[in-house]
């Protein structure tokens, strides 16, 4: 019978993957960003914030496919791996560090497509947001994000009566789509926003919301102290968390906090 890991165990397992990242990024010289959650816990927790189960980082693009190419040469060992849809392991459009002596089965996400424990890895593309196609490239990514996420939804669950309604009719219609599929057109339409290093940045991969535009000048790397360990944030995390969640260093009362949305056992 396998162990089920506890939401203290996997963040355990997590900070084991990013001192792993941190540990290559340093070696090579590639800068990462503490980015969501973890950049909220990072400054109003001191660590994770108490309710959250995951880590996320980002990188500008070409750290990013930088990092992927050094990652196999460079880990010390075989228990963590990197996962997408490029390599054919995973469906998801950005890289996932996992643990591979685990695996997780998120709620609402079909049972049998479950990964190790994970830190995700966020994409920084650069964009110019004068360019007149703009609101097309969203359009194009947002309908290839809709595929996807029904394509690797759980049916049987969802947040209301409606959700659930939407999945039993049309996950049974896309169930043979390939979600790989759509994760690439998400993946190769960010490199239409901008032909050039821009004076700004977004994850369109990952988020795809158009207001959410950040000065580059924002991800100026600086340490900061998460747990008991130092891992690398943005110097702008003000704005950058202002922009993204408004109110962010005030907690969400006891009733809106998100539940864990998983489950996870060692292999």
């Amino acid at each position: 019978m396998r162990e089920q890991l506890s939401l203290d165990a996997m963040k355990s397992i997590e900070l084991d993957i990013m001192d792993e990242i941190d540990t290559i990024c340093r070696k090579n010289h590639i800068p990462y960003f503490l980015m969501y959650g973890t950049l909220i816990g990072a400054h109003r927790h001191r660590g994770f914030i108490p309710w959250d189960d995951d880590i996320d980082i980002c990188m500008f693009r070409n750290d990013y496919e930088r990092f992927i190419e050094l990652f196999a040469e460079n880990r010390s060992t075989d228990r963590f791996d990197l996962i997408f849809y490029r390599n054919g392991k995973a469906f998801f459009p950005f890289a996932k560090i996992v643990d591979t002596t685990t695996v997780v089965y998120e709620n609402f996400v079909r049972k049998d497509v479950g990964t190790g424990v994970w830190v995700d890895i966020f994409i920084l593309d650069d964009i110019d947001p004068a360019m007149q196609n703009l609101k097309a490239l969203y359009r194009k990514r947002n309908r290839a994000n809709l595929l996807y996420s029904f394509t690797v939804a759980d049916p049987n669950v969802g947040s209301s009566a409606m959700v659930k309604l939407a999945k039993r009719i049309i996950c049974p219609i896309v169930r043979n789509h390939d979600p790989k599929k759509s994760a690439r057109i998400i993946d190769e339409t960010a490199s239409q926003l901008c032909s050039d290093e821009s004076a700004f940045v977004t994850d369109f991969v990952g988020e795809g919301i158009p207001e959410h535009v950040f000065s580059r000048n924002l991800f100026e790397p600086e340490e900061v102290d998460f747990e008991d360990r130092r891992y690398l944030a943005p110097k702008g995390y003000e704005e950058i968390l202002a922009t993204i969640y408004g109110d962010w260093r005030t907690p969400p009362a006891e009733d809106n906090r998100p539940i864990h949305t998983c489950e996870a056992y060692r292999l």
